[in-house]
């Protein structure tokens, strides 16, 4: 079932490349039996942030960012999403987490269960504001899309949430139509940022706030899927690449009947 898992670590001596990153996720959450190569995999990986009470706990690492944070941390917090059948893979919690040359032993661990079910009626909204905590972005005819646009953001949580949801609880089409057909941009405040991927190749995604809003002719019930799909959200990401640590948002806030 879907859950928030975090993980705490003494914080690595360099940031983790987005690479790292999937190693360090597909071992904790892979087994022999997987499909390593499949489009739609049953976790996401969000950003490493200080612990509390660590230096500057406003600061974000995002996968593969240049540089180290200042005040160099002791302690790191690693939140990841697993989206799978049953409980949390056998797996978890870890003893150590590994970022290529990097073993860093856990220290403490937190899982925070979020089923289907719950998540299917954590209630209506219309309106709900995402912070993009690592950059964002959509493959899109085979180019990128460094833009939080709302229907790619709809789409793409639609085909997780429909690729790993019990059959009882999937989006039909015709729901998922009307709330594609109903979502709007209403406010954005951000910028773009570049992440290195090799020592060659930078991967430009969106990081900030964006406002989404449903029209005033929207159902009812396209107010409680868009409900459902912005909690999940938080869980699954947004875009493309979540299991290298790219699309992690929160959700700012969430208002209803509005």
């Amino acid at each position: 079932m879907p859950a928030s898992l975090t993980l705490k670590f003494t914080t690595p001596p360099r940031p983790p490349l987005p690479r790292h990153l999937l190693g360090a996720a597909a071992r904790l959450f892979e087994t022999p039996d997987s499909d390593h190569h499949a489009d739609t995999k049953p976790f996401a990986v969000g950003p490493l942030v200080p612990s509390p009470g660590s230096a500057n706990p406003e600061k974000t690492a995002h996968p593969g960012k240049a540089g180290k944070l200042d005040g160099s941390p002791t302690m790191t917090l690693w939140r990841l999403g697993w989206l799978g059948h049953g409980d949390p893979p056998p797996a978890w919690p870890p003893r150590t987490v590994r970022f290529g040359p990097c073993e860093q032993s856990v220290m403490g661990f937190d899982t925070d269960l979020w089923p289907f079910a719950r998540l299917a009626s954590a209630g209506p909204a219309r309106r709900v504001r995402l912070r993009m905590l690592t950059p964002t972005f959509f493959s899109r005819n085979g180019r990128d899309l460094p833009l939080p646009e709302p229907v790619l953001i709809v789409r793409s949580l639609l085909a997780r949430w429909n690729a790993h949801a019990p059959d009882t609880l999937t989006i039909d089409d015709s729901a998922a139509r009307e709330l594609v057909g109903s979502v709007f941009l209403d406010a954005v405040s951000g910028a773009s940022e570049q992440v290195p991927v090799t020592e060659q190749i930078r991967q430009v995604g969106f990081v900030g706030e964006a406002e989404l809003r449903l029209l005033k002719t929207a159902s009812a019930a396209a107010a409680e899927v868009f409900g459902a799909l912005m909690r999940f959200a938080a869980i699954a990401g947004v875009g493309a690449q979540t299991t290298h640590g790219f699309g992690a948002v929160d959700i700012r806030n969430r208002q209803i009947g509005k």
